[in-house]
């Protein structure tokens, strides 16, 4: 299984950038997020994960429903400090968000057609975002097709669309993200 992270969907449609996370990457369950020793400037996304049912490859907007079942929310971390630096130095960024337990997953899911508005409500500690798909400029149909024309995907990956803008987590957080009012994350971070 693979991670697909989808970046700057809120900002274009058409300007993605998308990183690759390996399934050591994923917090499953609500555990603990544990802050990292090596970062000092640790930041989060949250957003939307499809869970990928069936082979895809080069695949149309249009048969995209076909390959997803469910939608789920997902809160991504990336440790911002090495991003800068890696990106100074002309080094590639990878371990700034492909660290062990860097994408929390909601055990919970809703099936795309019970989605409707996909309203997100992310509570982090005392701040609170709102966002819905109406904000995000690519829909969760051409966002799978757009990571299908770079990479095969397959059964049981997951492609995750980021709809906030990076927040900072600090220790003894709790972070709450609801799908259309129903809570499917809640956990700390230590």
């Amino acid at each position: 299984m693979k991670i697909v992270c989808i970046y700057n969907a809120l900002v274009s449609g058409e300007d993605l950038w998308l990183t690759e996370r390996s399934d050591s990457s994923v917090l499953r369950n609500n555990d603990n997020f544990y802050m990292p020793t090596f970062s000092s400037n640790m930041q989060c996304t949250a957003g939307y994960m499809l869970r990928v049912t069936r082979l895809a490859k080069c695949m149309s907007e249009k048969f995209a429903p076909r390959c997803y079942d469910a939608v789920g929310v997902a809160v991504a971390f990336v440790a911002q400090d090495i991003v800068e630096r890696n990106c100074a130095l002309g080094r590639p960024c990878d371990e700034a968000y492909c660290f062990d337990k860097s994408i929390a997953l909601s055990p919970e899911s809703v099936t795309p057609d019970t989605m409707g508005e996909g309203v997100l409500n992310i509570k982090i500690g005392n701040a609170q975002v709102n966002t819905s798909l109406d904000d995000v400029k690519i829909s969760l149909d051409k966002a799978l097709s757009k990571a299908s024309e770079l990479l095969t995907l397959k059964m049981g990956d997951i492609i995750y669309i980021a709809a906030t803008e990076p927040m900072t987590p600090q220790i003894g957080d709790n972070i709450e993200v609801s799908l259309n009012g129903a809570e499917l994350l809640n956990f700390e971070v230590k």
